[in-house]
């Protein structure tokens, strides 16, 4: 940490400067200031961990010096040195915001004391800290999904040194994706709660049902290396992962919309470590192989739908492209081989493109026709369980794994067969509930209301039935 010690005598600096190096040696950078005007000075180019403030220095003393800086420097701790006894100066010190009073001559027993409670202090309020921003950069994301970036009020609004990483199971198993995905999760808060390099972190499932990692962090090395290692901790071919940097969330939102639009060429690619978006990007023939995965994903979605006439003609469709010949040259087979094995459950073996596209129409030949009407009544499952449970969690992550099918399948399935989106119906089941609650219970608060139907935030609660309302020209009730 940064300490500065401001105090008008110098043995008395250097001396709580060597007991704190006593207590901790090598873990602290010190600062001198030898009036309350060095300290305002200091304060407005460097904005120390902890600050011990003599009351009684020359020019400006250590009471007008905190007045002045409250506003400077919200996160550091101060502590009021004094060598009088004098309960005054205390309750002055107190109501400015220090964090405690000790009297000079400090001993070494009271400076660690001092020291044990500053760090539960600095936790909690780094917690708290951290509670605060991952609220804001969920409901942002959620907002910006369900209306547009343009609408939405991104928070927080201060610029900083933001990073995203997105991340894709590519293990179909139920139970497997279920364990990895707990276990990632379980990895990533350990790291980012522990690290002291990562100011804040915010991690959350998108409306995609994709693992999204947002952090605060001037240097994300480590954390990159520490992604790299899972996945080599984890089975196998788990998962792949994005990420890029940004200095607002509202950019980091745009990374997210970039990342998802080239996802799909992990079907091909190998993305198991941490995959810069502007070097993706920037791949020759870029365009092509993702009309290639694109259209490898949509026969993969109309075989899990079972699907069998569109299917077949989409295989017919794709054997004609010349271009995805070409696309199909620059993959990497055992990437390819690797996804297909999880989707058909049994090893695939590949080498060109026509062993593609036989294998494409062998498992096209094998769907039972009777079985066609699944999908149908898979949407129909989906929607029941949301309308018993829309209070509750029914993001496309938690609705996608409990169905046992991924959230892109779900995703497109959703909107193949009831037109909609998945998070407009979302909406419109919770906002109808809405509506019922506040029509019927005139005393029922607005936050009440949000929680009931399953928003923590009231701003994105008032915002969504506020649109919603417009949308079917209700004005019967002004949020």
């Amino acid at each position: 940490m940064l300490i500065l010690l401001a105090d008008d005598e110098r043995l008395i600096r250097l001396g709580l400067q060597s007991m704190i190096e006593e207590l901790y040696p090598g873990q602290h950078t010190f600062l001198h200031a030898r009036n309350g005007g060095e300290v305002v000075q200091i304060l407005r180019m460097q904005t120390p961990d902890i600050v011990f403030l003599d009351v009684k220095m020359p020019l400006m003393n250590g009471l007008e010096a905190l007045r002045q800086c409250r506003s400077i420097s919200d996160s550091t701790v101060w502590i009021i040195l004094s060598g009088y006894a004098d309960f005054e100066y205390a309750r002055q010190a107190l109501s400015l915001s220090a964090f405690d009073y000790i009297l000079k001559p400090v001993e070494l027993e009271t400076l660690q004391k001092l020291f044990e409670r500053i760090k539960i202090k600095r936790e909690q309020n780094r917690q708290k800290g951290n509670a605060v921003f991952s609220h804001s950069v969920t409901c942002s994301f959620n907002m910006a999904d369900q209306f547009s970036p343009e609408e939405t009020d991104f928070q927080p609004a201060d610029s900083s040194d933001y990073i995203l990483y997105q991340f894709y199971i590519d293990i179909f198993n139920r139970d497997t994706q279920k364990k990895i995905k707990q276990q990632l999760c379980d990895n990533l808060q350990k790291f980012c709660t522990r690290n002291v390099s990562i100011l804040k972190h915010c991690l959350f499932f998108n409306t995609d049902g994709n693992l999204c990692l947002v952090c605060d962090a001037p240097d994300a090395s480590r954390l990159t290396h520490f992604i790299s290692m899972q996945s080599e901790e984890l089975p196998p071919n788990a998962f792949s992962v994005f990420w890029g940097n940004r200095k607002t969330i509202r950019e980091i939102y745009d990374v997210s919309q970039r990342i998802s639009r080239i996802a799909d060429i992990r079907m091909i690619r190998n993305c198991s470590e941490p995959m810069f978006i502007k070097n993706m990007e920037a791949l020759p023939g870029l365009s092509a192989q993702l009309s290639f995965a694109g259209t490898l994903t949509s026969i993969l979605n109309l075989y899990c739908s079972q699907n069998q006439s569109a299917l077949r003609q989409e295989i017919s469709d794709m054997k004609q492209n010349h271009d995805f010949i070409r696309a199909f040259s620059l993959s990497d087979t055992n990437v390819l081989q690797n996804y297909l094995s999880g989707i058909f459950d049994r090893p695939i073996y590949i080498q060109t493109f026509e062993d593609l596209t036989d294998l494409l129409e062998q498992c096209g030949y094998a769907i039972n026709d009777s079985a066609t009407t699944a999908s149908v009544n898979d949407i129909t499952m989906i929607k029941n369980y949301i309308c018993e449970n829309y209070s509750h969690d029914v993001s496309m992550s938690h609705v996608s794994e409990k169905f046992n099918v991924s959230p892109t399948y779900l995703s497109k399935l959703f909107h193949e067969k009831t037109g909609q989106k998945y998070i407009d119906f979302v909406t419109q089941v919770r906002m109808e509930e809405a509506k019922k609650i506040l029509k019927n219970n005139p005393a029922v608060s607005v936050r009440q209301a949000a929680e009931s139907v399953g928003y923590s935030s009231v701003r994105h609660f008032s915002k969504t039935f506020q649109k919603y309302k417009q949308s079917l020209g209700l004005h019967d009730r002004t949020l």
